[in-house]
C-alpha cells in the first residue's frame, strides 16, 4: 500500500456517503446494514467495497482526527460534531444539508476552521488571522483599513500601492505566517482563499501575489493557498491545482488541527453549528 492519499473520484464520493450514513443512522452499520442502505441509494456493491476501503485509508492517515470507526462494522464517534472533518463533511458539495443550510454562516465557519489549522502550518511558533468579512475577530470593515490592521498584527510595514476602499478581502480569507525569534523581516506567509464552491478549480488563481505586494511590504513573496471542504480526487484535478496553489482539502485541514485546538475555544461555534446540523439531518 502507498503511503500516498491517492483517492478517485468515486472513492471519495462513497467514502462521503458512508460517512454521512454513519452520521444520520446515529448507529453502528454492519455489512447487512450497509448493502440495504447501499440497495435503497442504488449503490453497487463494487463501490461499497470502494467506499470502506477508502475510509480505512482516510482513517490511517488522519488517525484520531477521523471521527469514523471501520473495523466490523462502520460507525461514527459519539462526540462526531467535535471533529472538524464532520464540520467539513456536512459543508461539502455533496452533503445532503448543502440545500438547506445557510451558506454565507458556513463559509465564515470553513474560514475558522482553516485558521484554526493553519496555526500548525509552519510548526511553532505559526500565527494565522481570518481576514474574510464580515469579521467576528475585530478587523475593520474598509479594506485599507483591514490591510493596515493585518501589517500591524503581521509586525510587517504597509506597501505604497493604491488599496481600493470597495474591495472586501481581496481573495484572501485567511493569512498564515510564521515569524523568527529574532523579529527581523523576511519569514514565510502564505495567503489563503476559501470556498464552498462545488466547481473551484477557477479560485486557484484568486489570489494575486504581485498585488499584495503593493499591499503588504514583504520581504520573501508569500505563498498561495486553496482551501476546500471536499477531499481532492487524485488525477487531473489535483495536478491542475497542485501546479497553480497549495492545495489544502479535508484530509490536509484535519490533519493539521490538533485534539487540544478540536475542543477550545475558537471552534466552540463550529462544534455547536455542527451539532444543530447533524441534529437537523436525524430529525429528517
Amino acid at each position: 500500500m502507498s503511503d500516498a492519499y491517492t483517492p478517485s473520484p468515486r472513492a471519495d464520493k462513497i467514502a462521503d456517503w458512508l460517512e454521512v450514513a454513519a452520521i444520520r443512522e446515529d448507529r453502528g452499520l454492519g455489512a447487512a446494514a450497509q448493502r440495504e442502505l447501499a440497495v435503497a441509494a442504488g449503490v453497487r456493491e463494487i463501490d461499497l467495497d470502494l467506499g470502506r476501503n477508502t475510509m480505512v485509508r482516510r482513517a490511517a492517515v488522519l488517525g484520531s482526527a477521523y471521527p469514523f470507526r471501520t473495523g466490523s462494522g462502520i460507525a461514527a464517534a459519539p462526540d462526531v460534531a467535535d471533529f472538524p472533518w464532520a464540520s467539513m463533511l456536512l459543508m461539502s458539495a455533496e452533503s445532503p444539508m448543502r440545500l438547506v443550510i445557510d451558506l454565507p454562516r458556513s463559509a465564515a465557519m470553513f474560514e475558522q476552521i482553516t485558521a484554526c489549522a493553519l496555526v500548525h502550518l509552519y510548526g511553532g511558533g505559526t500565527r494565522s488571522v481570518r481576514f474574510g468579512w464580515p469579521s467576528d475577530i475585530g478587523r475593520p470593515r474598509e479594506f485599507p483599513d483591514a490591510v493596515r490592521w493585518l501589517a500591524a498584527d503581521m509586525g510587517v510595514a504597509i506597501g505604497s500601492s493604491y488599496r481600493p476602499p470597495y474591495a472586501k478581502d481581496g481573495g484572501v480569507d485567511v493569512v498564515a505566517w510564521r515569524p523568527f525569534p529574532d523579529g527581523r523581516s523576511g519569514f514565510p506567509v502564505t495567503l489563503v482563499q476559501c470556498t464552498l464552491e462545488r466547481d473551484y478549480a477557477h479560485k486557484a488563481g484568486d489570489v494575486d501575489v504581485r498585488v499584495w505586494a503593493g499591499w503588504l511590504r514583504l520581504d520573501v513573496d508569500p505563498t498561495t493557498a486553496l482551501a476546500v471542504p471536499e477531499v481532492v480526487p487524485a488525477g487531473e484535478a489535483w495536478n491542475a491545482l497542485a501546479a497553480r496553489t497549495v492545495v489544502l482539502d479535508r484530509i490536509r485541514l484535519a490533519s493539521l488541527i490538533r485534539e487540544e485546538t478540536r475542543m477550545g475555544y475558537p471552534l466552540a461555534g463550529v462544534r455547536s453549528w455542527t451539532a444543530s446540523t447533524v441534529d437537523a439531518m436525524r430529525s429528517r
